[in-house]
């Protein structure tokens, strides 16, 4: 059995388990965003009330086809990943905006073919994907009926994986190094620096 274990750290040093959830096996990220637990599994992303942390509450699912599916939100929208490859038996390549402002049912909004996407990250209205071996791509998100006509910034010949944004700098690690990228200013996203990997 598969579970997401809840645990009270608000004394760090007496550390309390808390509720237990049923989980599919196929879960692959969590992203909490302000009182709400967004779960993304290969087949699809689960919504949990976390007004009491303590016990999270099911609310909905949003299912797709079975792929590779991180997930990120803002207060409007979940954006989801799917990727095919050996681990996912998925067949599609793709970014998915999915409208969530009526929780009990979210809807897909739009889908943008992807080379092979990994994981991204929002933060105000830039979204930051990884877009495997076609490298970062990013976004102006203020329009999501329009991203392919809004991408500020492509970085292509890096075999980009996950990527954090945040305070203006944007973290990604790629399968050579950890990359830093400044969007201070989103009409000039410029490389700050990168720590090279030595496998």
């Amino acid at each position: 059995t598969y579970k997401l274990e809840v645990i009270d750290i608000s004394q760090p040093a007496n550390p309390q388990f808390g509720k237990e959830l049923n989980l599919s096996w196929d879960v692959e990220t969590l992203f909490p965003y302000k009182d709400k637990l967004f779960i993304g599994s290969r087949s699809g992303m689960s919504i949990y009330d976390l007004k009491t942390p303590a016990t999270p509450v099911f609310i909905s699912k949003y299912e797709h086809l079975r792929s590779c599916d991180p997930v990120v939100v803002d207060d409007t929208y979940a954006y989801v990943t799917l990727r095919n490859g050996n681990s996912c038996t998925g067949f599609t390549n793709q970014l998915e905006v999915i409208d969530i402002t009526n929780l009990s049912s979210p809807k897909l909004v739009k889908a943008y073919p992807m080379t092979n996407p990994y994981g991204l990250g929002i933060d105000q209205k830039l979204l930051f994907v990884c877009d495997g071996s076609a490298g970062l791509r990013i976004y102006d998100a203020a329009d999501v009926s329009k991203l392919d006509d809004n991408q500020l910034a492509h970085y292509p010949g890096i075999s980009s994986v996950d990527v954090i944004p945040f305070n203006t700098i944007a973290m990604m690690i790629a399968k050579d190094g950890l990359y830093q990228y400044n969007y201070a200013d989103p009409k000039n996203i410029y490389l700050v620096s990168k720590v090279a990997i030595v496998r």
